[in-house]
């Protein structure tokens, strides 16, 4: 039988930063490096979502893979020097059992409580795996609902989940450009033939016969890759038969290490303010979400961080690189 025991702690982050998002204001997050093995840590978090002082919600957020497939160049998780491992269902529920007891937690404590696979993995592709762990965590903790962010490399996950009655709340995709190179430079790894068109009408057909769920775009902005006039123009006359039915998330880059060494950064405040007022003049439904300023939060940050500090001669690390 699988050892369920908690996973150990290597490393924790706690921070209460401010946060643009349509409903709250606020993110109260313990974010966690976990020892997965004698060669691996991984990373989870809880965010206590508020609207000013009053505590909306509690998210945990999982990683369903080590090191992930997907390749985004801006993103830290998928740029370790080991390639990838699958983690459980298990595991997915001993991450949720250790951020709840490390941070204190009650999920019964909240108006809400939300498992994400929204930071680290690619949940199309372990689309079993997920709906198991999904039917662990909600065996175990009723009151739960799910948010998934996926770039639907395997878009039968829609049809996959329909069928099993899962508290699936929202389902997000990226959008990052219409023009396939550039697509192609960001996710380093993208499918061939990836139609990100006929992902999304998947997604919405899961929506449609699932009246908790909603669609999201997730808009991410890149200054030089997607901030124009005419790149915003493309985006929306792409998103148009869909614009009754999905909810555009126009997103701040998350600072990362990644971002630095490829000059990947969003624009400022001001900019990114005037893209949403665009946005909604055309009739979309969509907000600002995240925030300016690095909060050192961004997905498989941590676990960089804590990598390269095992190059440093004094570091004190017992938890060693074997790559």
């Amino acid at each position: 039988m699988k050892d369920m025991r908690k996973f150990e702690v290597v490393e924790k982050i706690s921070k209460t930063i401010d946060y643009n998002s349509y409903r709250w204001n606020k993110e109260s997050i313990d974010r966690y490096l976990l020892k997965y093995d004698d060669k691996r840590i991984i990373e989870c978090m809880t965010i206590v979502h508020l609207k000013d002082d009053e505590e909306l919600d509690l998210t945990v957020e999982l990683s369903n893979m080590y090191n992930c497939v997907v390749g985004c160049r801006f993103c830290a998780s998928g740029s370790l020097p080991e390639s990838h491992v699958y983690l459980s269902a298990d595991d997915y529920l001993k991450q949720v059992d250790t951020c709840l007891e490390e941070s204190g937690l009650n999920p019964y404590d909240y108006p809400k409580f939300y498992i994400a696979f929204t930071g680290i993995g690619e949940p199309s592709i372990v689309k079993e795996e997920i709906a198991l762990g999904i039917r662990k965590i909600q065996e175990k903790y009723s009151n739960v609902e799910v948010n998934i962010a996926t770039t639907a490399f395997d878009n039968t996950c829609f049809q996959y989940w329909a069928g099993m009655d899962l508290p699936i709340r929202t389902l997000q995709l990226p959008y990052y450009s219409c023009d396939s190179e550039k697509m192609k430079y960001i996710i380093r790894n993208l499918p061939k033939g990836y139609d990100l068109n006929l992902n999304i009408s998947e997604a919405i057909k899961y929506k449609r016969c699932h009246e908790m769920c909603r669609v999201k775009v997730n808009f991410v902005v890149i200054e030089g890759l997607n901030s124009s006039y005419q790149e915003i123009d493309r985006m929306l006359a792409f998103l148009e038969p869909f614009k009754e039915e999905v909810i555009l998330k126009i997103s701040f880059l998350n600072h990362t290490k990644k971002c630095q060494e490829y000059n990947l950064a969003s624009p400022n405040y001001e900019r990114m303010l005037e893209i949403v007022n665009i946005i909604r003049s055309r009739g979309f439904n969509c907000y600002l979400f995240g925030t300016k300023n690095n909060t050192e939060l961004g997905c498989g940050q941590l676990v960089q961080n804590y990598i390269s500090k095992d190059e440093e001669p004094d570091s004190g690390k017992k938890l060693k690189k074997v790559y």
